[in-house]
């Protein structure tokens, strides 16, 4: 049954990504306790440099590499299979040695050109090690996601989050700073890179060894060439507003940005399904396509809207708990950011374009978007600080979003329910309302009062008929896969 397996896929992705999420919101609760906010933001803006760079050491590869590996695994052609991942490993170790080595060389030109913060070298020259190891273990982890196996997604997040914790902690300890926080997530990296070759090599050793069919790299290329730009301006979204944060406002705001956007991101993490369904809707066509679209939205739908609201609701007790009083600025950009929940729960159009090989229709809504982005932070960075360059990523991440739902009806005939979005939606706003109105005290008294908040949720619900008998059913018959 395909719900079976999607709901297994679901539930190792969702692991993975939960022990992700919560291991590094704890770290780095840790890191901007220890650093304070000035040191915090010199540590987020390398990571924020380092993942913007990233995107040219994929370019598009990793999701060309599910998307034909899949295709080919799926006509039972090992050859091909083979082809393919030999000639696009090729190709992606060459793009992470020339990005590894720019960011190495240039260090000292971007932290005192640019950004005017010549403490910024050293974390910047570490974060390109970093590149190297993190780049290739996500291609790694690719190919088994092209074999529909999610496992390695748990293997990689439970090694990567152990060790990443054990050597910041550590580094930290030993009073090492900026650098020692950094150079926990390089030996991180190192050592889940080991792992998923180890597993690599144990599982899918017959795909790696043997006869390989040349592939059609004009295929590839323009798959690739426009999964590039995606790539590139989804990259841009994440982590253009705190380079630009960091070129136009001092440090310590890029540590109040960032802290909210880490308990933010772990929320989305947890409910994004998009990914996990990739694989699936290469294979899915018609009726079959709309039919699970649909189911998976709803229900979807129904986790995002009350996380998005109750993390709303509770902002400002759980900023002042989890960093301290000394970041309290970052709970009215998390109010905001908080709306990206939706886009990370709700976003499967750029997934279902791309399984069906129309990467161009992404490509053109996120270049407009990037675009859209760039000058709203811009303009709003000046204007409204912090909080502007949060409103301007969720404008430019909900014109995307609203892009790639009007194309979607006209190419896959795939329409939302309104009600898939109504009933939630009303359900979580009064939900909100009811704890706002009753206020928070402690964290304890938030969390309380959430839960209540969450049984209302669910009970309006109900009521409203957004979720019921049949849908209990449903899920019971796909909870009992064997």
């Amino acid at each position: 049954m395909l719900a079976r397996r999607v709901l297994k896929n679901v539930i190792y992705n969702s692991s993975s990504v939960l022990i992700g999420n919560l291991a590094g919101l704890v770290i780095s609760i840790y890191v901007a306790r220890v650093l304070k906010p000035e040191l915090f933001g010199i540590y987020s803006l390398a990571i924020s440099v380092a993942f913007l760079l990233m995107t040219f050491t994929d370019l598009g590869i990793n999701a060309t590499l599910v998307r034909y590996v899949a295709h080919a695994n799926i006509k039972g052609d090992d050859e091909l299979v083979r082809g393919y991942i030999r000639s696009l490993t090729k190709l992606k170790a060459l793009l992470v040695l020339a990005v590894a080595s720019m960011l190495f060389l240039g260090s000292d030109f971007i932290a005192e050109q640019f950004f005017s913060k010549p403490e910024l070298s050293l974390p910047l020259r570490i974060m390109a090690l970093y590149i190297t190891f993190f780049s290739m273990a996500g291609f790694i982890n690719g190919i088994f996601n092209a074999f529909n196996d999610f496992k390695a997604n748990f293997v990689r997040a439970l090694v990567y989050e152990i060790s990443r914790a054990t050597l910041i902690f550590l580094l930290l300890y030993l009073g090492l700073s900026v650098a020692g926080a950094l150079l926990g997530y390089v030996g991180a990296s190192l050592l889940s890179l080991i792992a998923l070759l180890a597993m690599l090599f144990r599982k899918l050793r017959n795909f790696l060894f043997g006869k390989a069919k040349r592939v059609d790299w004009r295929r590839i290329v323009r798959f690739t060439g426009y999964l590039t730009v995606g790539s590139i301006t989804w990259t841009v979204f994440a982590y253009v507003d705190s380079v630009m944060i960091g070129a136009m406002l001092p440090s310590e705001d890029v540590g109040f940005y960032r802290a909210a956007y880490n308990i933010v991101g772990a929320v989305s993490g947890i409910v994004a399904l998009p990914g996990v369904l990739f694989p699936v809707f290469v294979q899915l066509e018609s009726e079959d396509l709309r039919s699970a679209f649909s189911r998976v939205f709803r229900y979807a739908s129904i986790i995002a809207f009350p996380c998005t609201f109750g993390l709303m609701a509770i902002a400002e007790p759980l900023v002042k708990f989890v960093y301290g009083a000394d970041y309290l600025q970052a709970a009215g950009v998390m109010v905001v950011l908080s709306i990206l929940i939706l886009r990370s729960a709700l976003g499967f159009w750029g997934a279902l374009f791309n399984a069906k090989e129309m990467p161009e229709y992404p490509v053109y809504a996120t270049f407009f978007g990037m675009i859209l982005n760039v000058v709203l932070n811009y303009v709003f960075i000046l204007r409204m600080g912090i909080v502007g360059a949060a409103i301007a990523t969720v404008m430019s991440n909900a014109f995307v979003w609203f892009t790639l739902a009007f194309l979607s009806v006209k190419h896959f005939g795939v329409v939302v329910r309104a009600s898939y979005i109504l009933k939630p939606l009303t359900s979580a706003a009064v939900m909100t309302a009811l704890l706002w109105y009753a206020g928070f005290g402690s964290l304890a008294d938030a969390i309380l009062k959430v839960l209540v908040g969450a049984g209302i949720y669910f009970l309006l619900l109900y009521v409203l008929r957004g979720f019921g008998r049949e849908d209990v059913e449903y899920l019971r018959s796909v909870l009992a896969w064997k």
